[in-house]
């Protein structure tokens, strides 16, 4: 063997040893070495994850050789042209991770995704997502020991259908594969942005218990806690069979708005000053306390509001429009703090050794998620004067389903307002009144997900050639559970028959409803759970697959070994939502009863080759072929490169294609009946606030109190949506790159770069409805009486300029059109997106004599371009969305671990870079440093240049006396530090990516037996 020879084994062993045996941190390079012979770590490298891999390689009589996640060929260099990074189970411990969704908001590579206790009424509720790249969830592919995944049952959006990542076991899991490179050669079509490979322990024999309990300094009834058990038998060398179980507990504690109302940003405050005010928390009545509500009127000829506390009220305030009789709202509400989740996952997994060359395998897999979160305050009773709740259904078309909540007639025996109130509408008034008789726990959401997966193969070799095959069924049974919405039939039992005002078409109920106001009865609340039942949507999905590869080698070369595999994958694949029928005829309020029925069987074959050129130089080649059903077959294929330049240096690069076919909810049968969330109308948000400004002007506190309730209110509604699938939709395609090196410039330090690229085209979306290019089909209300008291109370205070202090200009600020009620669309192919960037990846390891042992890690992703073509009208007009909001330049991780004796200190830092307000360059034009403004509102004075970078740090202590028991204690966000204020965020902070809860201590205990 030459010296060259005897150092290039000695630098790649250093590679593996730091990506697999050393707690380095969570983005490690795979490098082992071709010839494991005599070198300083043999020993190390044997005791580490890919020992169990060693074992099935041994039973195959192909030593040395293993199975990397992108490639079917096994290898003994596992150096491949694909950039693959490996996170450890002690790893996912030291970076203080509890669940695989925290664990990617660890990763440089991953971007935030759907969080399961922030989606609630998001048409996915109760889910999370994986994201590489941000090129979404439908571009990350999600395995559990290579094979896919049943899709959850909602479809995020209602159009994206993604891998409840809640639903893998977490107590299983022996390390995660993560492969920065599109795979769609080898894995199939939607595999653009990478590859998340859960793998699980191969064997296990003993029992283990253990047990983590985690708790917030800041937000005292935050808690996550996990107790996991597993247990197994048999040695596959000696028995030849081994059997193991694992179960894993996880409960997340609710957080009530009682704990998180007064903990938010200031500038939230600031930015809505009535909002602690509006609790009542000071003046109103208490939680069930009865109140008897208030009246109101409008003055038919100024328009302005009157209204009265009605009698027997003991909380009354004065307000502009006079006399109100108000209650707390309660704080109970869990709606968006954070809801309670429990989660059981069982995990069997099963090996036999059939004579010499044969191996039987068998896993299986059950979760069950069941997420709750309370409503909080019970339904109020408020006659509507402003925009009623409007929403499509199925089958009523393009008609706008609305609902009011009415008046009381002149006649009404609960009409006891005044005579002069009575008076200005002809006896009509408006209610304000709480309905309290079903309790305070009754209102709020529930969703349940019990997904499975079972799988059975075999496995051997056939002289040199090992095969595979394996046919597995998995399936998910979602349901959401929803008590919020209005049952057209069950509210007016309780408060019709109705009637029409012939003059002004006000709704108004019975004279003598069967809902009796001034108590609180049985009869009342049975009749409310009928006005509000518990509202369902379930959905099931199922993936059938058959799967057969054999790999082995062709021919030898002077370089080596020339290795192929081939292989087949059959599936069927099916997704049905039934909708409601109540629902889709209009009857519950904002629930559309929206449904996907589709089923399809996809054929796809594959091979790939292995090639060494020379000694120095590897070709890696693969081509897929897939078909879907009204598709023309498509060809993926992909190749890589590596290169050993020097005994110190790797080249390796890679290209490939990508394909993914429109999913059943973009092309099937069905379509989205429901609302849109937060719809910007610039013309009505500009004309309110306009309004609201000057009236902020006066000294008079109504004008104050009406400005303040105003201000912003049109800038974000909900209205009712359409979203249509579209049969006509062209597959998405994509070009995806990588070229990189890793360099080993001494035996304590390694280093990888790679650029990355992903180019698609066609790309699938849902409209965008902030642009009009998306709108098949838009209405608007009308000016309501809301309105048009608004703008009276504005005239009053610019005729009374002596008491409220305000020179109004000549011509007062008004309304030109009504509030927009509903918006349609359709599914559409959008045009290309363009990302790129470099990820880079340092570890080094340190030997303190004495003193143990000394690991560093850093890893970065630094993003070059984000840019989309939204059509030849536009081109790239939106530029490069890098830099601007949602799209930082960098981001990264470093930590430092410390092994001395018994004990295992680890320091974990992770840092996401500073960004614009604006979302592209034309939104900055309105938010930008001069105006401290985004999404149109202030920001905090002190970030007017922009979202500040952010990071935080984690401290985990790990002692192991012996080895039966572990235990360890970590403190998350070390330093205590707080979100700052973001607009855009709903709840107020930068949730992505920040916590609200401050410092949180955690402990873990385990045992071995």
């Amino acid at each position: 063997m030459s010296r060259s020879d005897k150092k290039r084994i000695a630098l790649t062993s250093l590679s593996i040893a730091l990506a697999t045996v050393l707690a380095a941190g969570p983005l490690a390079a795979q490098e082992v070495p071709q010839d494991q012979g005599k070198n300083d770590m043999q020993d190390q490298i044997k005791k580490d994850d890919k020992k169990d891999e060693k074992k099935d390689e041994k039973k195959t009589n192909d030593l040395g050789r293993i199975e990397v996640t992108g490639s079917n060929i096994r290898r003994t260099d596992t150096e491949t042209a694909s950039p693959v990074q490996i996170i450890s189970k002690k790893e996912i411990e030291n970076m203080g991770a509890r669940t695989l969704l925290q664990v990617l908001d660890n990763l440089p590579a991953a971007r935030p995704a759907q969080q399961d206790f922030k989606s609630l009424f998001t048409g996915s509720d109760g889910a999370s997502q994986a994201n590489l790249r941000g090129l979404g969830a439908q571009g990350t592919l999600v395995l559990l020991n290579g094979r896919r995944l049943s899709y959850y049952g909602a479809p995020a959006g209602f159009q994206t259908q993604f891998v409840n990542i809640d639903a893998i076991p977490a107590a299983a899991i022996e390390r995660m594969e993560v492969l920065t490179d599109g795979a769609s050669a080898v894995y199939g079509t939607d595999a653009v942005a990478g590859v998340i490979n859960v793998i699980t322990k191969r064997e296990y024999r003993g029992l283990e218990v253990s047990a983590t309990t985690d708790k917030s300094s800041r937000i005292g009834t935050y808690g996550e806690h996990q107790a996991s058990i597993t247990g197994g038998f048999g040695d596959l060398d000696k028995d030849r069979y081994n059997v193991y179980a694992s179960l894993n507990l996880y409960r997340r504690d609710a957080i009530p708005l009682s704990d998180w109302y007064d903990k938010k940003p200031k500038q939230y405050y600031i930015n809505n000053l009535n909002y602690i005010k509006n609790f009542r928390l000071d003046t109103g009545s208490a939680p069930g306390a009865f109140n008897p509500g208030s009246y109101f009127a409008f003055d038919p000829v100024t328009g302005k509001r009157k209204q009265e506390a009605a009698p027997g009220c003991n909380n009354v305030i004065t307000e502009a429009a006079g006399t109100r009789c108000v209650w707390q709202t309660w704080l109970n509400n869990e709606i968006d703090a954070g809801a309670k989740s429990d989660r059981a996952t069982a995990y069997v997994s099963a090996h036999f050794l059939i004579g010499e060359n044969t191996e039987a395998f068998a896993e299986a897999t059950y979760t069950d998620i069941d997420l709750r979160a309370n409503g909080g305050t019970p339904r109020a009773y408020g006659t509507t004067t402003g925009n009623p709740t409007s929403w499509f259904s199925r089958n009523t078309g393009n008609n706008v389903n609305q609902f009011f909540y009415p008046y009381l007639g002149p006649n009404n025996e609960y009409n006891k307002a005044s005579p002069q109130l009575k008076a200005l509408m002809g006896g009509v008034v408006g209610l304000q009144y709480l309905m309290q008789d079903v309790g305070d726990h009754y209102y709020g959401q529930r969703n349940t997900d019990k997904s499975y997966r079972v799988l059975g193969g075999l496995r051997g070799n056939i002289g040199d050639w090992n095969w595979e095959t394996a046919f597995a069924s998995a399936g998910s049974h979602s349901v959401t559970y929803q008590t919020v919405n209005v049952d057209l039939d069950g509210f007016e039992k309780a408060f019709g028959p109705y009637t029409i005002d012939p003059g002004t078409g006000r709704v108004i109920i019975s004279d003598h409803p069967a809902y009796k106001f001034g108590e609180n009865s049985a009869a009342n609340a049975a009749l409310l759970r009928a006005a509000y039942p518990t509202f369902d949507i379930q959905s099931w999905t199922r993936l059938s697959t058959l799967d057969g590869k054999i790999e082995g080698p062709l021919f030898k070369l002077p370089a080596g070994e020339v290795r192929a595999a081939f292989g087949f994958n059959a599936s069927y694949e099916s997704f049905y939502t039934p909708g409601n029928t109540d629902a889709a005829n209009g009857r519950i309020t904002q629930q559309g009863g929206s449904w996907f029925d589709g089923k399809r069987n996809t054929y796809a074959l594959f091979a790939e080759t292995v090639v060494p050129i020379t000694k120095k130089l590897e070709v890696d080649a693969a081509v897929r072929l897939d078909k879907y059903p009204n598709f023309s077959t498509n060809i993926a294929p992909k190749i890589g490169v590596k290169y050993q330049a020097l005994p110190e240096l790797l080249l390796r690069g890679t290209y490939s294609e990508g394909f993914r076919a429109p999913n059943l909810a973009e092309s099937g049968t069905g379509g989205v009946y429901a609302q849109l969330g937060g719809y910007r109308d610039e013309t009505r948000c500009s004309e309110t606030n306009a309004i609201a400004n000057l009236l902020l002007k006066s000294n008079r506190s109504g004008d104050v109190d009406l400005g303040n309730t105003m201000l912003n209110s049109d800038c974000g509604r909900t209205v009712a949506r359409m979203t249509q699938p579209n049969q006509q939709l062209k597959p998405e395609k994509a070009k995806i790159g990588t070229l990189g090196f890793v360099i080993e410039p001494a035996k304590w330090l390694s280093i990888s770069a790679d650029y990355w690229f992903v180019y698609r085209r066609n790309e699938i979306v849902a409209p965008d409805f902030t642009k009009p290019e998306d709108i098949i089909a838009r209405t608007r209300f009308p000016i309501t009486d809301a309105d048009r008291a608004n703008l009276a109370q504005l005239a009053d205070m610019c005729a009374n300029a002596a008491t409220s202090g305000v020179t109004c200009p000549g011509t007062l600020p008004t309304y030109s059109v009504g509030n927009v009620a509903s918006v349609i669309g359709q599914y559409k192919n959008r045009g290309r997106t363009l990302v790129d960037g470099f990820d880079i990846d340092a570890r080094s390891r340190f030997s303190l004599g004495d003193y143990g042992k000394l690991n560093i890690g850093l890893a970065a992703t630094i993003a070059r371009r984000n840019q989309a073509w939204y059509g030849e009208d536009t081109g790239w007009a939106y530029g490069n969305y890098i830099g601007y909001y949602g799209n930082p330049r960098m981001r990264a991780t470093l930590n430092a671990d410390w092994t001395y004796r018994q004990f295992t200190t680890s320091l974990f830092f992770n840092y996401v870079g500073k960004t614009k307000w604006a979302w592209d360059h034309f939104d900055e034009a309105d938010n930008n440093p001069d105006t401290c403004t985004a999404s149109g509102v202030a920001v905090s004075p002190g970030q007017c240049k922009g979202v500040p970078a952010w990071w935080t740090a984690n401290l985990s202590l790990n002692w192991q006396p012996n080895k039966h028991v572990h235990v360890g204690f970590t403190v998350k966000n070390l330093f205590n530090r707080l979100p700052f204020y973001d607009p855009n965020s709903f709840l107020g902070d930068a949730s992505d990516y920040t916590s609200n809860y401050g410092r949180v201590f955690s402990v873990n205990v385990g045992y071995k037996f």
